[in-house]
């Protein structure tokens, strides 16, 4: 009976020192993700001044008119910008080629095999988790998880396959699977933020229309 306490409160040690191991390896990738953030800011800020000044021909020099929702999608489109940056120099830019093997078709088997495997596979999760949030905010169209989730296979894929052309990382099956489970959870994020945006503006329609009713009534 002891023993068996023993080894139970061995094998929680274990596992206890595995998970610490793991979440120092994933904030060491996310604080390398991070350092890209100022000089994606810059760049960012160019793109965004480059957008308002086709939007001022459009209005003053075409005489058309601005999208309702310019402003709002203009910032997220900064914000978007600077993510795909990071994410880009993360796993393109900043990487020298080496001697790298083919495609790994194999699904969830890097897990058991250390904890830098199991760092990676989070840190790939993590990494897609903005895309899910940001990307749907850019338009009405990409609200729809039909468009939306086959673009970030979509990127995911394409930057597996840069690293493998330029020999630049492995390219693995997991690394696709684990990019879109943090799409998804991203997206449902941005589902949820929807919701409550939605209904804040339910509230304060309610909030106005009570008020002018109440406006109304003779003293």
């Amino acid at each position: 009976m002891n023993q068996g306490i023993l080894l139970s409160g061995s094998t929680y040690k274990t596992a206890l020192n595995e998970m610490t191991q793991v979440k120092t390896l994933v904030i060491m990738q996310l604080k390398s993700a991070l350092g890209y953030l100022p000089r994606g800011c810059i760049y960012a800020a160019g793109f965004t001044c480059a957008v308002l000044f086709m939007g001022a021909i459009w209005k003053f020099g075409l005489h058309r008119k601005v999208g309702k929702y310019f402003w709002q999608r203009l910032l997220v489109g900064f914000f978007f910008f600077v993510y795909i940056y990071c994410v880009l120099q993360l796993t393109i830019f900043s990487r020298e080629p080496g001697n790298y093997g083919g495609i790994d078709w194999r699904f969830l088997v890097r897990w058991n095999e250390n904890d830098n495997q199991k760092a990676f596979l989070l840190a790939n999760i993590i990494m897609f988790i903005p895309f899910g949030v940001l990307f749907p905010m850019l338009g009405k169209v990409f609200v729809h998880i039909l468009v939306s989730l086959p673009t970030a296979m979509a990127c995911s894929i394409c930057i597996e396959a840069l690293q493998l052309k330029y020999q630049l990382g492995f390219c693995q099956l997991d690394d696709v699977a684990a990019n879109t489970v943090g799409f998804l959870i991203g997206f449902l994020i941005f589902l949820m933020l929807q919701d409550v945006y939605l209904f804040a503006v339910w509230l304060l329609c309610c909030c106005e229309s009570r008020n002018v009713r109440d406006g109304d009534v003779p003293k």
